[in-house]
């Protein structure tokens, strides 16, 4: 499989419109079209974090030679899934203040996780896989 960093952006990408559209649907207070949003985003979020913890970390590590430099990344993965998990727990509709904060916070969290990817390990694949 060939992994550039324009494919990992394009990831990230549609992880970012599923957010804009699950808070789109809180914001209007559309509640079954909000958990079917969730849906989706949870779903895109936790086979993008397998995706990466099974193929891209490793890749990484073994590219740019720097053994474990993935540990606080994998972290930030945990720390996304039990936002997930509190998500899944909470009612939208009862506590929809709540929820939406805890929305925003886990898509902050995930634009700083991604940002982070994408200044550090970007720049390995296109150097080191982009010559093979």
């Amino acid at each position: 499989m060939l992994v550039t960093s324009s494919t990992l952006a394009e990831q990230h990408r549609r992880c970012d419109a599923l957010f804009a559209a699950a808070r789109e649907a809180a914001s209007a207070g559309s509640w079954s079209l909000l958990a079917a949003r969730m849906n989706a985003l949870r779903e895109a979020l936790l086979a993008h974090f397998h995706h990466e913890e099974e193929r891209i970390f490793p890749l990484y590590e073994e590219t740019s030679g720097a053994e474990g430099a993935t540990e606080a990344l994998c972290a930030q993965h945990d720390d996304m899934r039990a936002a997930l998990w509190i998500l899944g727990t909470l009612s939208a509709e009862a506590e929809s203040e709540r929820y939406c904060a805890e929305l925003a916070a886990l898509q902050a969290e995930f634009d700083a996780h991604a940002a982070d990817e994408e200044q550090r390990m970007y720049p390995v694949f296109e150097r080191v896989l982009g010559a093979r």
